[in-house]
């Protein structure tokens, strides 16, 4: 499918420009630009709670902020989640003395960048929870990574938020939460993928089909049917849920979800035979929510969540929110639009350490003529990476990376001295990274290189301290063989991925455990190619592809399955490295 059509195909910054103008719909708003944290002020003390995650799901979840529901939302670029910096500035946001909860929804890169988010805020002395809500039924058998996050977190939000109001606190507001997460389960249906702003080659379904189980984040679905009846499609839906989920009398709260591209005439003719169905299963509805919850932006299907409302949800359920996506409760005094720029508010500096420190001298020219080989080769590779993660996962990969390497190029273009500290330079490409790409690769990418330097920065002081000894002498290439071992150690402490995973692991982990032992780079290289080339025939167990149906990893030109997009990144930043050292 070409590019689609959209207004903002040429708009900078589309993510930014919607939370600014949300500033005009709510005197009590304020947004950190820099890090896309939008907040309200608050008049008396509580739990405060904070959600984010990609764009691209509006209203969620800057809808949700009013009085009764959030109080923080942390936006990522579309579809990725946000970094753990700009987490932590949520977590920052606000004097928070009873405490702060994150509701996420379960997708690896929430998981990641909002856990490292909250490690930091801790040792911070911020007290903060986290709740991770995960309601997709379509996904069965995958114990390792769960089920993923729709649209049953907005339950989590107004009963969690309702309670919260009250001056519950910190641990009540958590076990609420998390009892609500455990009493929802969603499954969605749509008719094509969601069309992208600025992304081409977007992929679609054949124009007779649908997809039951497909995702938010264009991730294809577990069953493709040539289209039915509206009443056969009702019922295959229905199909995913559990016998349990009709067999109680616990009654229950629906929510009929528009996932973006549905006229509210078709919503309503699909909710109307949804609970027409529901009804006849014999289930309880005490209250009904029809309309645009958590979208995928334009995408032409729904979602439908289903929620056993347990002693005290009802009341919650109900409780007066000022939230303006929430339906049929009482809204705020839009105000004026006056004073917009007063209230943006910019993020504090962070200190650092002094850069005009060399411990282990590298020559700047060598190191932007490494990262300008690195982008040619990214941008030469860029169109044949998104292909793959389109089949394979979301249709972001390549793009990601290419920023994550602009943002660099960009960094290294800045240097103005002969030399620089290899250290820093690690250090610095973790906070670019962090920064500028987002989701589950840029926080691999983030936490690798920042565990990189505080590895190498431990092992010259040790290398220093051994020089007055009779300790034996190491140069930079074992220090570096040593540092990249250690760091993949920590990377490993925040993700499951394993070699034979079918994720960027397959390429990083042979690359490192060959460097270490050899000090050889371009066997190294060697070895990291093989990684790529073994994800071909593996099964995703992890992140978004594992989500996808074996079929959905087309044979293509003949050839085995699509290796995994993430490995084919690392082994296409590692080639470029290595043209630019030969």
């Amino acid at each position: 499918m070409p590019l689609g059509k959209h207004f903002i195909n040429d708009v900078d910054r589309p993510v930014e420009r919607g939370l600014e103008c949300l500033l005009r719909l709510d005197q009590s708003l304020r947004l950190i630009k820099s890090e896309k944290v939008l907040y309200r002020q608050q008049t008396r003390p509580k739990v405060l709670l904070l959600s984010g995650g990609g764009s691209g799901h509006e209203p969620a979840h800057a809808g949700y902020l009013g009085e009764g529901m959030l109080d923080i939302c942390v936006a990522g670029q579309i579809f990725a989640s946000p970094s753990a910096s700009q987490i932590l500035a949520g977590l920052k946001a606000l004097n928070a003395p009873m405490g702060i909860l994150m509701i996420v929804k379960n997708y690896t890169g929430d998981k990641l960048n909002f856990g490292l988010a909250t490690q930091k805020a801790k040792a911070e002395g911020i007290n903060v929870n986290a709740v991770f809500v995960g309601d997709d039924v379509s996904v069965k058998g995958n114990d390792l990574v769960g089920r993923r996050g729709l649209a049953g977190v907005v339950f989590v939000h107004k009963i969690a938020g309702a309670l919260a109001a009250t001056g519950a606190s910190l641990q009540e507001v958590t076990s609420l939460a998390q009892s609500v997460a455990d009493s929802i389960c969603t499954i969605g249906v749509s008719l094509d993928r969601c069309s992208v702003p600025q992304r081409s080659h977007q992929q679609n379904l054949p124009v007779d089909n649908l997809e039951y189980g497909m995702g938010i984040h264009n991730e294809p679905g577990v069953r493709r049917d040539v289209i039915p009846s509206l009443p056969t499609i009702v019922e295959h839906v229905l199909s995913f849920f559990s016998t349990s989920t009709f067999n109680d009398n616990i009654p229950v709260a629906v929510m009929i979800n528009n996932l973006g591209g549905l006229s509210v005439l078709e919503l309503n003719i699909v909710a109307g035979e949804m609970m027409d169905q529901l009804e006849a299963k014999g289930l309880k509805i005490k209250r009904s929510l029809i309309g645009t919850f958590v979208t995928s932006l334009d995408g032409p299907g729904f979602s439908v969540t289903i929620l056993k409302l347990h002693s005290g949800f009802e009341d919650l359920l109900n409780f007066r929110t000022s939230a303006p996506a929430w339906p049929n409760l009482e809204r705020i005094d839009q105000g004026n639009v006056n004073g917009l720029a007063e209230r943006t508010v910019q993020t504090q500096p962070v200190g650092g350490r002094n850069e005009l420190e060399i411990r282990i001298p590298v020559d700047t020219l060598l190191i932007q003529k490494i990262v300008k080989s690195v982008v040619e080769n990214i941008n030469r590779d860029e169109p044949l990476i998104t292909k793959y993660d389109t089949i394979a996962g979301d249709g972001d990969c390549g793009t990601t990376l290419l920023t994550g390497a602009n943002a660099i190029q960009s960094f290294s273009s800045q240097i103005k001295s002969s030399a620089i500290d290899l250290i820093s330079t690690f250090h610095s490409i973790s906070t670019v990274v962090e920064s500028s790409m987002g989701g589950t690769s840029g926080a691999l990418y983030a936490i690798f290189f920042n565990a990189l330097a505080n590895s190498m920065s431990s092992i010259y002081a040790l290398h220093m301290t051994s020089i007055s000894t009779t300790s034996p002498n190491i140069n930079t290439s074992q220090m570096l063989g040593l540092a990249l071992s250690q760091a993949l150690s920590e990377l490993c402490r925040y993700t499951a991925a394993r070699i034979g995973h079918r994720t960027l692991m397959d390429t990083l982990i042979p690359f490192v455990e060959t460097f270490a032992h050899s000090l050889d780079f371009n066997a190294a290289v060697g070895e990291a190619r093989k990684g790529v080339e073994s994800t071909r025939k593996l099964e995703a167990v992890l992140g978004r592809a594992s989500y996808i149906g074996k079929d959905s990893l087309h044979i293509e030109e003949g050839k085995l399955n699509v290796p995994d997009p993430g490995a084919v990144g690392v082994w296409c930043v590692l080639q470029g490295i290595g043209n630019a050292l030969d």
